[in-house]
């Protein structure tokens, strides 16, 4: 059986534009939408805003992480840099462990995030820091495999935790720690083909352990069906009136659930335990906050709110989702 590596999806980017406030992973790093320098947007009305930090503040952090409801953004300018190559270096180790070293580890590293396979009490972690060292190898992709093999193993043993427990446990002790040297669009992303749904949240940095812990309690405890791994990241804090890292270090946490399975009953399970935890929803991805929730986890929600009627009183650019949230609240 081959055990899945974390599949690298690119999202360490120093360029790239995102109206939902992407995060990469990076204590030191923010999202995507703080390498945004300027930009040009086309409002309802057909008037064309130039916006950076200086000009106009409050309409540049309000319309950084817009979910398009300001208007189209036709040009925009980003922060970029040079090419370079980074170190990665994977591990597995027990979760109590990865958890007690996480604050350690992501105040050293440029990158660091983990997985933990559910009923195993294990993760794999993966930290990264830049590097003039010559390129090694690009290993064979095998996630999708042993995805795949993860979902056998819980058609066979779901019945039987105890023993689904052994065998990942025996095939996580054969794995060695593995190191890898690439240019940072290499290390940093990979194809992605097992389709699932998911629910992810931003969470203070320092509640995220505590949140993960009552995560895997809650999946093992009450034999939930899944096995997708679950994603711990961190971000740095910005002041993107809607970026769900807005004046806060956060970490983010993610769940999976397989697309040909109902995943409304795990995220039912899981959700309460980000929002106990004050978690920001991913704006990009599953959840069941309204209005009024949004308005208490963001300060300058009722600021967005006020922006967005101005420049489009018909709302014209609300799809029924955002014409929810943002016109009820």
């Amino acid at each position: 059986m081959r055990t899945p590596r974390p599949a690298r999806r690119h999202r360490q980017r120093e360029c790239g534009a995102d109206p939902r406030g992407r995060r990469g992973t990076g204590a030191d790093i923010g999202s995507l939408s703080t390498f945004v320098t300027d930009m040009r947007l086309m409002t309802a009305s057909g008037e064309t805003l130039d916006l950076d930090a200086k000009r106009t503040p409050g309409l540049f952090q309000a319309a950084r992480v817009s979910l398009g409801a300001l208007g189209i953004v036709t040009e925009t300018t980003l922060a970029a840099r040079p090419l370079y190559k980074l170190k990665r270096r994977t591990w597995v180790a027990p979760v109590e462990e990865m958890l007690e070293a996480a604050p350690e580890l992501w105040a050293k590293y440029r990158n660091f995030e983990f997985y933990y396979t559910p009923y195993s009490g294990m993760t794999i972690g993966i930290v990264n820091d830049e590097t003039d060292e010559p390129e090694t190898p690009e290993p064979v992709n095998e996630d999708d495999d042993g995805l795949r093999q993860l979902q056998q193993l819980q058609d066979w043993l779901g019945w039987a935790p105890s023993a689904r427990r052994w065998v990942i446990q025996t095939i996580f002790g054969g794995i060695e720690p593995e190191t890898r040297i690439d240019y940072s669009h290499k290390t940093l992303s990979s194809e992605r083909n097992v389709r699932f749904n998911e629910m992810e949240y931003h969470l203070p940095r320092e509640a995220g352990p505590q949140a993960l812990r009552e995560i895997i309690a809650a999946i093992e405890d009450n034999n939930v069906e899944v096995f997708f791994p679950i994603e711990f990241r961190t971000t740095a804090p910005d002041d993107i009136w809607l970026s769900p890292f807005y004046g806060r270090e956060s970490c983010s946490i993610a769940v999976h659930r397989f697309h040909e399975e109902d995943y409304t009953p795990y995220f039912s399970l899981i959700e309460p335990i980000f929002r106990k935890h004050d978690g920001r929803p991913h704006w990009g991805k599953l959840n069941t906050l309204k209005a009024a929730d949004f308005a208490g986890l963001y300060p300058k929600w009722r600021d967005f709110l006020e922006v967005r009627a101005e420049l489009d009183p018909e709302g014209r650019f609300l799809n029924p989702y955002l014409r929810d949230i943002l016109q009820s609240g």
